[in-house]
């Protein structure tokens, strides 16, 4: 999560470059600033999709991989509202492939059902909409076994050692601290980077954070932030306006902090793939003198795109896409890849706020 008032002390304007397009006329460095006028006994209907694109080489694959959909509920807290999140269906789209075992389809649905109830805990804000903490974390365990052990036991088949897997994956998984750590990356994205700050539409602001390595363990690196308004577009805002805005966050790890995360995961991965090809391996991959694995190009980039009330920051629509990417040498070969996840967000309002 990127606090609220760390961004606004590191935050410069700099030139726009942030944006595909331009605004429209005459909202350019137009200034407005937003609200938090989420209200106790507001109801909010979520319908989610979740996209993958997998590329390796030539050969590409995407499409939609699942769907959810829930309530949002607004009521009192004693330390400020609490954000319930009820009602959440997971569907998954199509059919295993026939050559998928039990094992595999296990692992599938309890990822994919992960990706959802992981960001999506009941939480604790305060009355300007930052966030405190994830309220009930036992309770929200029970919930995301209670769903999510029925299906995937089906998939078992009755098979005991994937039963036991099942026991292992759930409870190494649904920990307090990554819990907290998406929830609240989650709510940023709706509500705690936006709200209270003064926002000009075409300007691009910066800020440098430290946050958590993406790709192995170890000490935070450094990130570069890329933040703004695009425009407001015409729509039915959930205060009763006409206009929506559009935000936009981009977040890259820094060109220094990323050559050195690709240093030691090829390090890492490198010794594996040794391992891995056996006997065959060449003795220079071996002792060392040529490395087995080699990026030469790698890219991370988490990109946020809201659609909210300008005034009261009540979301009409979210996208977060997360992209990785690179090329290289592994034994020698030439080889490269690129991932991206796209999850978007429709929210709708059964009345008037």
């Amino acid at each position: 999560m990127v606090a609220r008032s760390r961004l606004v002390a590191l935050v410069a304007p700099c030139l726009l470059g942030l944006f595909s397009t331009a605004p429209a006329i005459g909202q350019q460095g137009e200034t407005f600033r937003p609200g938090f006028g989420w209200q106790p006994g507001m109801r909010i209907q979520a319908s989610e999709s979740r996209v993958g694109v997998i590329r390796e080489g030539a050969v590409s694959d995407s499409g939609r991989i699942s769907t959810a959909t829930y309530d949002i509920v607004v009521s009192e807290h004693r330390d400020g509202l609490l954000i319930s999140h009820e009602n959440m269906r997971v569907e998954r789209i199509g059919d295993f492939p026939p050559e998928a075992t039990p094992i595999m389809r296990v692992n599938e649905v309890v990822a994919d059902n992960l990706t959802y109830w992981m960001r999506l805990p009941n939480l604790v804000v305060t009355d300007r909409g930052e966030f405190i903490r994830v309220d009930d974390l036992e309770g929200f365990r029970f919930r995301v076994e209670s769903s999510i052990r029925p299906v995937a036991s089906a998939l078992a088949g009755g098979d005991e050692e994937i039963l036991a897997l099942l026991d292992q994956m759930l409870a190494a998984v649904v920990d307090g601290e990554v819990i907290e750590s998406l929830a609240s990356d989650r709510w940023s994205s709706l509500v705690d980077k936006w709200a209270y700050t003064d926002w000009q539409i075409g300007a691009v602001f910066a800020a440098d954070i430290e946050h958590p390595n993406p790709l192995v363990p170890g000490p935070p690196i450094l990130y570069s932030i890329r933040a703004g308004v695009t425009e407001k577009k015409e729509c039915r805002a959930p205060s009763g306006g006409f206009m929506c805005a559009v935000f936009v966050m981009v977040t890259r790890p820094a060109d220094a902090a990323i050559g050195e995360a690709a240093r030691v995961l090829a390090d890492s991965l490198g010794t594996q793939l040794v391992e891995a090809a056996g006997s065959e391996v060449p003795a220079e991959y071996v002792n060392g003198t040529t490395a087995p694995l080699i990026f030469e190009e790698l890219r991370l980039e988490s990109r946020v795109e809201l659609m909210s009330d300008p005034v009261s920051l009540l979301p009409v629509w979210l996208e977060e896409r997360q992209t990785r990417a690179g090329r290289g040498t592994g034994l020698g070969e030439p080889f490269s890849f690129f991932t991206e996840e796209v999850l978007t967000t429709e929210f709708a309002y059964a009345e008037d706020p």
